[in-house]
C-alpha cells in the first residue's frame, strides 16, 4: 500500500497514483485509505458528468454512502469520509489513478465536509484564484497561462475550500497536474516534448509544475466565472446574494448529493466565500495574447 498526499490528507492506496505527491513513511496513520473491493451497487442513476465519453452512474443509500460507477473503468463506494472502496473492470492503471483522483476522491471530500466547485485554482502571491466555467470555458487554459506567469498550481478540473473559525475560505493544494490541449500547449508556446500525453482525451498533455508545490491551505481571494458571451460585461462583479446561486451551479458531483442538509451546508459555505472574496463573472479573453497580458495585470495588480 502505498501513501500520498492531496487536498491537505494522508491517502493510503491499494491502487497506484501517480499523479499524487508521494510520501516517504507509507506507515504512518492515513486519513483516507483506498481499498480494491467487489461493490454491492444499488440502483444507479444517470448523472451529467462524463470523462473520457463515459458517463458516470451514481447512487446516496440510507447510510450516507456515496455509489460512483463508470462502465468499463471502476465502481466506487466512499464511506463515512474516510475509506474508498473500488472495484477495478480494468487491468490499465493510468485509467484507474485518472476517474479515482477526480470525481470518486471527490465523494470522500463531499463526506468531510468540504466546499466542491468544478474549478482549476492557483496560487497569486499569499492567496489562491479559483476559475469556474460550462466545459470549453478555459478554466485549465488560464491556469496553466498563470502558472507559467509564476504562480502555483492549487487544482485542476476539482477545487476543494474549507472554512477557519471566522469562516474565511481556504483552497487544499490537490496535487500537481494540468491537464491541457493541444491548441494551449501551442498557444502559450510551452515544449510539446517536454510534457507528457494523458489518457483523457486526444491531443491531450499532463504539465507537471511539481516545484514548490503549496503544501498549506491557500486564502480564497478571488472567483472569476469564465464565459464568452458577448452580451454579457466583460467583467461584472457578483453581489454576497448572487453569489452562492451562481457556485451551486459549478458542483462538481451528481446533482442529487445537493439535498436536504448538504445542499443547506453549500449554499451556506458558497455564502461565507462571497463574504471573504471577491467573485466576478469574466469574459475569456479572445486569444493567447490577450489571455497573457491579462494574467500579467492580475499578477501586477
Amino acid at each position: 500500500m502505498s501513501l500520498y498526499r492531496a487536498f491537505d490528507l494522508r491517502i493510503h492506496s491499494e491502487i497506484l497514483l501517480p499523479e499524487l505527491i508521494p510520501l516517504e513513511n507509507a506507515d504512518q496513520e492515513a486519513d483516507v485509505k483506498i481499498v480494491r473491493s467487489t461493490v454491492d451497487f444499488p440502483d444507479l442513476e444517470p448523472t451529467s458528468i462524463h470523462r473520457r465519453g463515459i458517463m458516470a452512474q451514481s447512487a446516496e443509500d440510507v447510510n450516507g454512502a456515496i455509489y460512483l460507477r463508470w462502465e468499463g473503468v471502476a465502481g466506487y463506494k466512499a464511506v463515512n469520509g474516510d475509506t474508498l472502496y473500488i472495484e477495478p473492470y480494468t487491468d490499465d492503471a493510468e485509467l484507474l489513478s485518472l476517474f479515482t483522483v477526480s470525481e470518486a476522491l471527490g465523494c470522500i471530500l463531499l463526506q468531510r465536509g468540504l466546499l466542491l466547485l468544478h474549478a482549476s485554482s492557483v496560487q497569486v502571491g499569499s492567496v489562491a484564484y479559483s476559475f469556474l466555467g460550462e466545459p470549453g470555458a478555459g478554466k485549465s487554459t488560464t491556469a496553466t497561462a498563470f502558472v507559467k506567469h509564476g504562480s502555483h498550481l492549487l487544482s485542476d478540473d476539482l477545487t476543494a475550500i474549507c472554512f477557519d473559525d471566522n469562516n474565511r475560505p481556504f483552497v487544499l493544494p490537490a496535487y500537481p497536474q494540468l491537464k491541457i490541449w493541444e491548441n494551449t500547449v501551442n498557444g502559450l508556446n510551452f515544449d510539446k516534448s517536454e510534457l507528457t500525453p494523458v489518457a483523457e482525451g486526444i491531443n491531450k498533455f499532463s504539465l507537471r509544475p511539481g516545484v514548490n508545490f503549496p503544501a498549506e491551505p491557500i486564502p480564497l481571494a478571488k472567483i472569476f466565472l469564465l464565459h464568452d458571451r458577448p452580451e454579457l460585461p466583460a467583467t461584472q462583479k457578483f453581489s454576497p446574494v448572487e453569489a452562492p446561486i451562481e457556485l451551486v451551479r459549478h458542483f462538481p458531483l451528481s446533482a442529487r448529493l445537493l439535498r436536504g442538509k448538504v445542499h443547506q451546508r453549500h449554499f451556506q459555505q458558497s455564502s461565507w466565500c462571497a463574504t471573504h472574496a471577491q467573485i466576478w463573472n469574466k469574459r475569456r479573453p479572445a486569444g493567447f495574447a490577450a489571455l497573457e497580458k491579462w494574467v500579467s495585470e492580475q499578477h501586477s495588480a
